[in-house]
């Protein structure tokens, strides 16, 4: 059993008094006992902050034999520090681990952080957030990342190659995709307003609307006012994700989308969708 922690005690050379953690637990065990896993040592004070980055804030794993992702979309990146210049960028990141909770090699596990390097401002990516809501797609090809504070917090979703065996083959031209374009990143290319939070929630599957293509589905919990869910699609010679379909929610600051699954509950062959709108009301009731 995977936990994560995102308000743990930071590890001795992180410099900083709350980091987040992940544990992981022993449920065969009679005593259940609960290890930290130790990943995310050590800090470098020029150049990142993890006071209260929340590492542990998403924990998924691709199931026995396969990877797991943690995030902690407050990681800070730092510029000029101690200078007038001084600049201070919530970009998130996540770390995918091995099968035995380690980092092996740098192609298949470690920091995943697609924000970083790429234009600073909350216009563009300097508050992406990444890692509020990370997945893999059920077939093992894709890890997706929800980044709801890009572009003025309309959000972004980033699916990205997860397969050794395609690294392996030598196929390395699927994707990466990205709302937005990931080649152009261009924000009107985002389907939802600023304040969206599209990326907020993120699930996936085939058999949505097409048996055979993957769809990605996310919630934008604060697009218009009532949230919305959002299916996107891989654009065929790009590197985009597309607007397939948008759910948008009924109730005024219900929080439409806060979380989503993507489940088959009738045995039809065709997944449904499972929208949570924590903050819904009747006014009737």
């Amino acid at each position: 059993l995977l936990v994560g922690a995102p308000r743990e005690k930071a590890f001795p050379a992180q410099q900083a008094n709350r980091t987040g953690g992940l544990y992981s637990c022993d449920i065969a065990s009679p005593n259940t006992n609960c290890l930290r896993v130790k990943f995310d040592e050590e800090t470098d004070p020029k150049m990142e902050s993890k006071e209260d980055q929340w590492m542990g804030v998403t924990v998924q794993s691709q199931g026995p034999g396969g990877n797991v992702v943690t995030c902690a979309h407050r990681y800070e990146k730092r510029q000029y520090v101690n200078t007038v210049q001084e600049t201070r960028d919530i970009i998130g990141r996540c770390y995918v681990l091995s099968q035995d909770l380690t980092i092996k090699d740098d192609m298949d596990n470690g920091v995943w952080s697609f924000c970083d390097g790429r234009l600073r401002g909350h216009e563009k990516f300097g508050s992406c957030q990444q890692g509020v809501a990370a997945t893999f797609t059920r077939d093992y090809h894709y890890i997706v990342f929800g980044a709801p504070g890009t572009y003025n917090w309309k959000g972004v979703v980033r699916a990205e190659q997860k397969n050794q065996t395609f690294y392996d083959l030598g196929i390395f031209d699927d994707g990466p995709y990205e709302v937005g374009d990931e080649s152009r990143q261009d924000k009107n290319l985002v389907p939802v307003p600023a304040n969206s939070y599209l990326g907020f929630s993120l699930d996936s599957g085939k058999g949505i609307v097409s048996q055979d293509e993957m769809t990605f589905v996310s919630g934008a919990p604060r697009a218009n006012h009532s949230g919305a869910v959002v299916l996107l699609k891989k654009e065929k010679n790009q590197r985009a994700l597309s607007l397939e379909h948008m759910f948008e929610g009924e109730g005024l600051a219900s929080s439409f989308g806060y979380d989503v699954a993507v489940v088959d509950l009738n045995s039809d062959g065709w997944q449904d969708i499972v929208v949570g709108a924590p903050q819904y009301f009747d006014r009737s009731g």
